[in-house]
């Protein structure tokens, strides 16, 4: 009878520590597969994928990578290019996207010399529009704000007459998230006109 019972206390004590190792290594397992699934995830929302004649390479994620000097150009030729260029069917359209890349108070100050000049109605009284041209444009990316400079001439259309008027402007430009709106991940701000003395052919 003593023996019996010993052997169950011992079979007892035998179930506990399988069951303890089992318990442990399960945890174990767990934490490593979490490790795991964590690791993978990062690695992903780090990186995005472009599809190219070469194949498919990584990319870093468009949110949070550092806007290259290629890119604040681009976003100032796209700016000047939207809220410059237009006429009466295009006006509202084009200087909506153009005020989307810019601080808000400084595009409302472009768009209020927009309205003391009359330009949506005089695309309508004279059948006008007006182009862009980008003479050069200049950013310095080694501190932050970033700091530049655009040069330029808006052409006024109308009655088969041209005329050309320089425009330049000093601004800076801000980080900020990328998005479909803004894939530059840059904001316009301080937006100054200067005094340009373009040369004319």
């Amino acid at each position: 009878m003593m023996s019996q019972a010993n052997n169950v206390t011992t079979l007892i004590k035998s179930l506990r520590v399988i069951c303890v190792t089992l318990i442990v290594s399960l945890a174990l397992s767990n934490l490593a597969w979490l490790y795991a699934y964590v690791t993978e995830n990062e690695q992903h929302a780090e990186r995005v994928y472009v599809a190219t004649d070469n194949g498919t390479v990584s990319a870093v994620t468009a949110g949070h990578a550092t806007p290259t000097v290629y890119e604040a150009r681009n976003l100032i030729r796209h700016f000047m290019d939207v809220m410059f260029q237009h006429d009466a069917s295009t006006f509202r359209e084009r200087v909506n996207l153009g005020m989307k890349l810019i601080d808000h108070n400084d595009g409302r100050a472009i768009y209020e010399t927009f309205k003391r000049g009359e330009v949506l109605e005089n695309y309508h009284r004279y059948n006008s529009h007006t182009n862009w041209t980008c003479d050069s444009v200049q950013v310095d990316i080694n501190t932050e704000p970033y700091k530049g400079t655009v040069w330029g001439a808006q052409e006024v259309v109308y009655d088969n007459q041209i005329i050309v008027q320089p425009i330049a402007a000093r601004f800076t430009l801000s980080r900020q998230n990328r998005s479909d709106i803004n894939p530059y991940g840059l904001l316009i701000d301080g937006f100054s006109f200067m005094e340009y003395n373009r040369k004319m052919d």
